[in-house]
């Protein structure tokens, strides 16, 4: 391990797994986008299955451990990155040979992962522990506390600012992953980070439009 490559390796792997579950994730958002009538059944049917299921639940665990070991291992490079080179250049125009996103990947993973945190409290957390209603039937209503929790303006700008930089960290990371496992050579770099942009906003629209629609349509008198 005193190779970054395996740590490089690693971090890609963890990214793949995490961005299946974000795929998992949003098609299951997605109901939230249906009428009232359909979407609540649908639902906290769907978030039953997902606190449930053994399958699921060992996934779960899965996600759960991905993200420990993403963040470990991003920790560990970033530290040998700055011990490489302990002193910047005295002339620096990083800025002209690539994105911001890609010099803050660092920054972005913590904001990401503090969102999940107070993401997996307001919502995993209640569901299992907090105060929580049933639907008509008779299963955990996680559709009224999410429709509630986006009725809140300050929510709704904070989900949708922590989803518009998790695209970016998913713009490049996603190509950074398929660079680390060799899953292109050379020449294919511009397609590679063409189909990461693809796939990053792809995840990441549904995340920002989700909240702005239940605010637009609850709060303005349309749910």
């Amino acid at each position: 391990m005193r190779s970054s490559v395996p740590l490089k390796a690693t971090m890609a792997l963890t990214g793949l797994y995490l961005i299946v579950f974000l795929v998992v994730h949003m098609l299951g958002n997605l109901q939230l986008f249906l009428p009232e009538s359909i979407a609540r059944p649908s639902f906290n049917a769907y978030s039953e299955v997902l606190t449930s299921n053994p399958i699921v639940k060992v996934a779960g665990w899965m996600t759960y451990a991905a993200v420990v070991v993403h963040a470990v291992v991003s920790g560990v490079l970033a530290r040998r990155n700055r011990a490489a080179r302990p002193t910047g250049y005295e002339l620096e125009d990083r800025g002209a040979s690539s994105p911001w996103y890609s010099r803050s990947m660092g920054r972005l993973g913590v904001v990401t992962l503090l969102f999940l945190v107070l993401h997996m409290h307001a919502f995993w957390y209640r569901y299992h522990w907090g105060p929580i209603g049933y639907d008509a039937d008779g299963r955990k209503d996680l559709y009224d506390v999410v429709v509630t929790a986006f009725q809140e303006p300050w929510i709704v700008v904070f989900y949708v600012v922590c989803m518009v930089l998790l695209g970016f960290h998913l713009q490049h990371g996603l190509a950074a992953a398929l660079r680390s496992l060799g899953l292109y050579g050379v020449g294919f770099g511009p397609l590679a980070r063409r189909i990461s942009t693809w796939v990053a906003w792809a995840l990441a629209g549904p995340f920002i439009a989700m909240p702005i629609y239940v605010f637009v349509v609850f709060s303005g008198g349309g749910g």
